[in-house]
């Protein structure tokens, strides 16, 4: 057998070295490589020739930290479709707005102005509300955006159903308005397809009504938020089929009754609330539910007339108590063993009362010393007496106080001697006084002067003078005050406005309604 020569030694031996040189290479950790990472070269900024076609069109923009244009604003502008042919150079564009182009007389934008912003694949918020002139046809080139979240028709009326299919197309939509436009109910069976839409603004002009047969697309998707909808009250138990909802489906103005409540309180972010209680006090136990909404803050209760001899159930009352966000409460009509009820509500701060009047008094609302934390009360004209300011002023929390003067409005002022306006300096916190139409004359003002720490005050309607105005120039923290239909001169006015130069003074001198605007030197910090 032939021995391998030198030559063929040598050069097995450089192989098996080189194989461990490279062995030991992979086996050492990267970190402890010292191999020069190539750095990818940074992102180009949008060209300054393209920032200039943006400025003639009157657009406004913004830019990342690689200057690249990402928002751009081009709202009520008179565009042409082929200004937006600069869409191209801004692929970085995650926000645009486009309201209002129709609005403008000399714009040309039409259906084929969308296939420009088709193009821009990372656009995320999109608003193209009030331009009437569009059509399906151009929603067609809006299919390409996969990642928009946020989309705003409102006032686009020639947009109909049959671009129901494009919308489905939007998969990462998160946010749709259609308000004004030419929706009809046969189009949510196409926004059941997308997956993570969560706030939904119906067409208000059709009529989107809540029934069996819309119901069905609708629990399919996952919205928390929903707005327009109309719900006849025999449709209300449909409500608890949308599981996501996380607030009401219709304005929060409207009256549910009370063997309603039950539909509602799964939506856990329900904030304000108008309840009727159909058997009065007589069983108040369905507002127990409420405890169920942690964030209710606003509640608003009609309790009807009470039927001599109904007796009084205060169990839902007292359970207002536990109701930690509540922090506004209107409740009529109310007599004492109500008020005593309600006054447990320690959480309350601000209390509007509509009493049931030939059964209270206003003594009675020495109830409000409970209230630990109410600062804002609202009561009925026919209340006002020396007594109600006398109790008032024990209520050493108050910040404000109004008066509700019922539909007709009362005509007579309320009787009360004007020193017991002097109970009103018990209140060390009064921010707020309304005395409008009452019978206030310039003894009053004297009292009122003495309140220090009152910052609003109308005196509309007052029998005052000249001669007593300037009895309210120590009230420093003064930022309003009006005396329409007074026969206060101007002059006067301005003298008092030397003393409290923060605050601002309305009243109807000569023909038309002027006003003495706070000096700005003391009004800003």
């Amino acid at each position: 057998m032939r021995k391998p020569s030198r030559k063929s030694f040598v050069l097995l031996v450089l192989c098996v070295t080189v194989a461990g040189v490279a062995y030991e290479w992979h086996a050492t950790p990267e970190a402890e490589r010292s191999v020069v990472q190539q750095q990818a070269p940074p992102p180009e900024p949008t060209a300054l020739a393209t920032l200039q076609k943006l400025k003639q069109l009157g657009a406004r923009w913004k830019r990342n930290q690689h200057g690249q244009v990402y928002w751009l604003f081009l709202k009520r502008l008179p565009l042409a479709d082929d200004d937006l042919t600069v869409l191209k150079e801004l692929p970085e564009v995650q926000t645009l707005t486009l309201r209002g182009v129709h609005t403008i007389k000399g714009n040309h934008f039409t259906d084929d102005g969308l296939r420009h912003v088709g193009q821009l694949k990372k656009l995320r918020y999109f608003d193209l509300s009030v331009n009437y002139h569009l059509t399906d046809v151009g929603m067609r080139h809006l299919e390409s955006l996969k990642q928009l979240e946020h989309l705003d028709l409102s006032g686009c009326r020639r947009f109909s159903d049959a671009c129901g299919k494009s919308l489905a197309q939007l998969t990462s939509l998160r946010t749709l308005k259609l308000r004004q436009t030419s929706f009809t109910p046969d189009v949510l069976t196409a926004l059941s397809q997308l997956p993570e839409l969560k706030y939904l603004s119906l067409n208000n002009n059709k009529g989107m009504w809540l029934d069996e047969k819309t119901i069905v697309p609708l629990e399919k998707m996952p919205l928390e938020e929903l707005v327009n909808l109309r719900i006849k009250d025999e449709n209300l138990p449909l409500i608890a089929r949308l599981k996501s909802l996380k607030s009401l489906p219709f304005g929060p103005d409207r009256s549910i009754k009370d063997d309603q409540l039950s539909y509602l309180t799964h939506i856990r972010q329900i904030k304000k609330l108008n309840l009727v209680l159909t058997r009065g006090i007589s069983d108040t136990s369905q507002l127990k539910q409420l405890r169920t909404l942690p964030e209710l803050e606003t509640l608003s209760i009609s309790l009807g007339k009470r039927s001599e001899g109904d007796p009084l159930d205060r169990s839902g009352l007292l359970a207002l108590a536990k109701i930690p966000a509540l922090k506004e409460l209107g409740i009529g009509l109310v007599n004492v063993p109500v008020l005593e009820a309600i006054s447990h509500c320690t959480q309350v701060q601000k209390l509007n009362l509509n009493v049931d009047s030939s059964q209270f008094q206003p003594t009675d609302l020495a109830y409000l010393k409970e209230m630990s934390r109410l600062k804002d009360v609202t009561v009925q004209i026919a209340l006002v007496s020396d007594d109600l300011w006398a109790t008032l002023g024990k209520v050493k929390s108050l910040e404000e106080i109004s008066f509700n003067r019922g539909w007709p409005p009362q005509k007579e002022p309320p009787p009360f001697s004007m020193t017991s306006l002097k109970q009103l300096q018990n209140l060390p916190h009064l921010k707020g006084l309304d005395l409008n139409g009452f019978p206030v004359t310039d003894e009053g003002l004297g009292y009122l002067g003495q309140c220090r720490t009152l910052e609003r005050l109308g005196l509309n309607n007052a029998p005052i003078t000249n001669a007593g105005l300037l009895q309210l120039r120590h009230l420093s923290q003064l930022k309003k005050f009006s005396f329409y239909g007074s026969k206060i001169d101007r002059e006067p006015a301005e003298e008092l406005h030397q003393f409290i130069p923060q605050c601002e003074i309305e009243d109807n001198w000569c023909c038309g309604c002027m006003t003495i605007y706070a000096d700005r030197r003391f009004t800003q910090k």
